[in-house]
């Protein structure tokens, strides 16, 4: 089963990216979805340590605006924040080596899914990744789908 890297960058151009720059990137996709909350947001951590107090107020904000949310990643317990569910991933998840955010906002449906290049580096923030967005509706339901479907397992 393809994840959700290999779904976006099969019809997106993948780009190299450090993590502090993916940052702003995916903190205004988690702004527009405040403003225009989903029925549905899910997003992987990779593992629990990425899990900031910041990330567990963006999304406990998203799921008391209405949107059904799941943060997956390695390490998750099955409650994140009011109303954020987590799913705990295996060690060997293929999703545990990736950082996607889907949200399929009526309109504007995005995913952004990035895999980590696991390249030795000084800082966390310098972590490398290859990192993708799409629009198109039927790429973010097959993600969308992937998400939620690894969280019924």
């Amino acid at each position: 089963m393809p994840t959700p890297f290999e779904l976006v960058s099969a019809v997106e151009c993948a780009r190299p990216a450090k993590k502090v720059e993916l940052l702003s990137l995916t903190r205004a996709l988690e702004r527009q979805a405040l403003a225009s909350p989903p029925p549905l947001v899910a997003a992987t951590l990779q593992d629990c340590r990425f899990l900031t107090a910041r990330t567990r107020d963006v999304y406990a904000r998203l799921a008391a605006a209405g949107a059904r949310t799941t943060l997956l990643g390695r390490g998750l317990t099955s409650w994140v924040a009011p109303g954020v569910a987590g799913v705990a991933l295996d060690d060997d998840d293929p999703l545990v080596d990736e950082w996607v955010i889907v949200t399929p906002v009526a309109g504007a449906p995005t995913v952004f899914a990035a895999t980590d290049l696991d390249e030795p580096c000084d800082a966390d923030l310098e972590r490398s990744f290859r990192y993708a967005v799409s629009h198109d509706p039927e790429v973010v339901d097959a993600c969308t789908r992937l998400l939620v479907g690894a969280g019924q397992r």
